[in-house]
C-alpha cells in the first residue's frame, strides 16, 4: 500500500474518532483485500472510496495498481451527500504522481 504524501497528511488530520476508524479499515484492506459496502464503494474509472462515519463522515479515495498495490490518494471529511467532483478530480491528479 502506498499513500500520496498529501493524502498521508490528510489522514493524520482527520478528527480522532474518524482517523482511528479509517486506519482500521485500511489495515483490513491490507489483510483481507477489497472491502465491500458499507465500508468501500466504487466511484468509477478505477477509483474507490473507503467510508467511515460517526457524528461526521470521512472518505479516503483510493485505487489499485496492477490489481494488488493500493494507492491512497485523498482523504477528507465529507460535508455533502455526494462525493464532490473536486475530490474525485484531485484524486485522479494525485494518481498521476504515481505513474
Amino acid at each position: 500500500m502506498l499513500a500520496h504524501e498529501l493524502a498521508r497528511q490528510e489522514l493524520k488530520s482527520l478528527p480522532d474518532q474518524l482517523r482511528g476508524r479509517m486506519f482500521r479499515l485500511i489495515e483490513r484492506m491490507e489483510t483481507e483485500g477489497q472491502l465491500k459496502m458499507p465500508h468501500s464503494k466504487v466511484i468509477g474509472g478505477g477509483l474507490f472510496e473507503l467510508r467511515v462515519g460517526g457524528t461526521d463522515i470521512a472518505r479516503t479515495l483510493y485505487c489499485y495498481s496492477d490489481g494488488h498495490t493500493i494507492y491512497l490518494l485523498h482523504a477528507f471529511v465529507k460535508k455533502t451527500e455526494k462525493t464532490p467532483a473536486s475530490a474525485i478530480k484531485l484524486a485522479r491528479q494525485r494518481l498521476e504522481d504515481f505513474e
